[in-house]
């Protein structure tokens, strides 16, 4: 068995000038690059200067590329071609780089000949070998005659020279819907190069979706571990690269992209890796298994002086009660049968820095509990998302062996905290935890049964990079994205789910996409978008018990239950029990969803009560309109 994958990524992928492209793919971890030639054109950069400076970096130059449009019906521009390329080839011997990416032409003067392209391809190849150099050959997706990989590889099979081979792109092979499992049928050292795009499906042009719209892979929506499979299955032993296409990516943080980048290649391999591919190629990277999670039991709004009587009212009325202060700082405990809210009030915090954007309340820690949060830590290590280990007061361990919380950075804002068993009472430790009356105990009776789901405002700079996150150390699937139109404008929404073992789901959190600030936090959108939704078996009596402890619901137009009534045919005291506690619905193949909102607290932060009946999958995506405009009518 030959060593680890080797990784490579082009140029293209990443912002910035060619020097700070190849600083931030070293520190990033990656074995080599592709360098894409108007890189080198705009470089001030020698030849050799770049090929020096890789090698200080300890990176190899795996691919010149594109040459474009060789292949042609024109014989004078054919040998011009020729010439074209054979100073290319003379360039690759000063920048230290043996393989040329050759793609198919898309110009109305391609040949459409394939005994002319085995001629001047096996020209090509024969001028590669006189130079010591490969040609690896590429179908564009939009190429005039060669478009797929299969002919692509038909045309190199028919040369059958040593120095041309084919390169795989997945974005040109699964965008056009190919079948990949064909890729098994080409001998693996005949696959000179591998390029990996993921992208979410859009209904549009091929050409301006790859310039566009690619992405990591576990950013989008392509079936890349299947495909990787294939590959993998030849024996191709060469570099896993990216080339990404992606407006977004060409104006980020250069090193933060180029380090998401190295972890998509991680967690394909580890996808590929898990689905026990035979033996005899590279070997694949794998990180500590996950270990059970039990949900979401606690969360931390950051509230300042400023808002924290808001979310204080807010919590008494869907029927959470103060239980504890911390002895240190201005943090208060908030509980509702197994549910925890910390509120902090406190001032010149990270969240309430003078400066700062963020519109407050913020919704700052997701906590989880999980039975091993140290192999999570293990976990999130190995594919480079940096883990905090948190030791808690009144903590046992004083050797720090176990810590009592593994803390992940997910957004600019909000970190998910793996609690261990243990860290409930020690964190309790810090607080001064005090009874409630008699008569407020006998009241309170617990509705909720957990946590939903968790929505959080991600700015669009962030969106791919978080994504990943969740896709690659928990494991999350993605939903079909949705394009949520309201009365404010058009919001991109994204769900992802966690489900362990098959029975039932151990986190949900929804993503939706707003503007971003210098700081990387989100703007606020008028209306708000970031919320916690919380689970109850019964909305009906949710309602009551709420409205018991002073919530208000929200007023909802009779328009909507009219329009419910027209689609659901649901009966008319169903219809008037929803009305009177302004409960919304919605409805699948698999079951019911009933739920309400409150009114904002702050610019963003509101909460939600769901009642999931049967398997319903979604989180009543079609009434944010609706909700939108009953929380702007209460707050104006």
């Amino acid at each position: 068995m030959s060593g680890p994958v080797r990784t490579s990524i082009a140029t293209v992928s990443l912002s910035g000038t060619l020097e700070e492209k190849l600083d931030a793919i070293a520190a990033a971890g990656f074995d080599g690059f592709e360098v894409f030639e108007p890189d080198f054109v705009a470089s001030p950069w020698s030849p050799v200067e770049l090929r020096t400076r890789a090698a200080d970096l300890g990176l190899s130059l795996d691919l010149y590329q594109p040459f474009r449009d060789f292949d042609t019906v024109d014989e004078a521009q054919f040998a011009r071609n020729l010439v074209r390329v054979q100073r290319k080839f003379e360039l690759m011997d000063q920048l230290g780089c043996e393989t040329l990416l050759v793609c198919s032409s898309p110009l109305p003067t391609a040949s459409h000949d394939d005994g002319q392209l085995t001629e001047q391809f096996g020209a090509l190849a024969e001028l590669a070998s006189q130079h010591g150099k490969k040609v690896a050959y590429e179908a564009l997706a939009w190429g005039a005659h060669v478009n797929t990989y299969g002919h692509a590889w038909k045309i190199v099979e028919g040369v059958d020279h040593v120095a041309l081979g084919t390169c795989l792109d997945s974005f040109h092979i699964l965008s056009r819907g190919d079948d990949p499992a064909g890729i098994r049928e080409i001998p693996g050292e005949k696959i000179f190069f591998l390029q990996l795009a993921d992208a979410p499906f859009l209904a549009m042009d091929i050409l301006q979706w790859s310039r566009h719209h690619r992405n990591f892979p576990g950013q989008g929506s392509f079936d890349l571990s299947a495909f990787a499979q294939h590959v993998y299955a030849t024996g191709y032993d060469g570099p896993w690269s990216l080339e990404i296409f992606n407006d977004v990516f060409r104006r980020a943080d250069t090193q933060r992209t180029a380090i998401d980048a190295h972890r998509s290649l991680l967690h394909l391999e580890e996808q590929v890796a898990a689905a026990n591919p035979a033996a005899g190629g590279p070997t694949l990277f794998t990180a500590p298994e996950r270990t059970p999670l039990e949900g979401i039991v606690s969360l931390r709004i950051a509230a300042g002086p400023a808002k924290q009587d808001q979310v204080h009212s807010m919590l008494s009325r869907v029927g959470f009660h103060l239980v504890g202060r911390h002895h240190d700082h201005d943090l208060q405990l908030w509980r509702h049968g197994p549910l925890t809210v910390a509120v902090d009030a406190t001032a010149g915090t990270v969240w309430t820095a003078p400066g700062l954007p963020a519109d407050l309340p913020v919704l700052t820690q997701i906590g989880i509990r999980a039975t091993e949060p140290e192999v999570w830590g293990e976990r999130a290590l190995a594919l480079e998302v940096p883990a905090t280990r948190v030791q808690l007061p009144g903590s046992s361990d004083e050797n720090f062996a176990v810590p009592d919380v593994v803390r992940l950075k997910v957004t600019d804002a909000t970190s998910i905290d793996l609690r261990g068993p243990g860290s409930a009472a020690a964190w309790e430790s810090a607080f001064e935890i005090y009874p409630l009356p008699a008569e407020r105990n006998r009241e309170q009776g617990a509705v909720f049964t957990g946590i939903d789901h968790v929505a959080l405002a991600v700015p669009a700079e962030s969106w791919d990079g978080i994504m990943l996150l969740l896709r690659s150390v928990f494991e999350m699937q993605p939903h079909e994205g949705q394009d949520v139109t309201d009365s404010v404008g058009l919001m991109r929404s994204q769900a992802l789910t966690l489900v362990q073992d098959g029975d039932g789901h151990a986190l949900r959190i929804s993503l939706n996409m707003v503007e971003g600030s210098r700081s990387g936090l989100p703007t606020v959108r008028r209306g708000g978008v970031s919320h916690v939704a919380f689970a109850c078996e019964n909305i009906f009596g949710a309602a009551a018990s709420m409205q018991e402890w002073g919530f208000a619901p929200l007023p909802i137009s009779p328009n909507y239950y009219d329009d419910l009534d027209a689609r659901f045919g649901l009966n008319s005291e169903l219809l008037d029990r929803m009305r009177s506690a302004g409960i919304l619905y919605d409805a699948d193949a698999h079951g019911e969803f009933f739920h309400l909102f409150t009114p904002t607290v702050g610019g963003d932060l509101f909460f939600e009560v769901v009642q999931r009946v049967g398997g319903y999958e979604g989180y009543g995506e079609v009434n944010s309109a609706v909700r939108l405009s009953a929380q702007l009518r209460a707050s104006s």
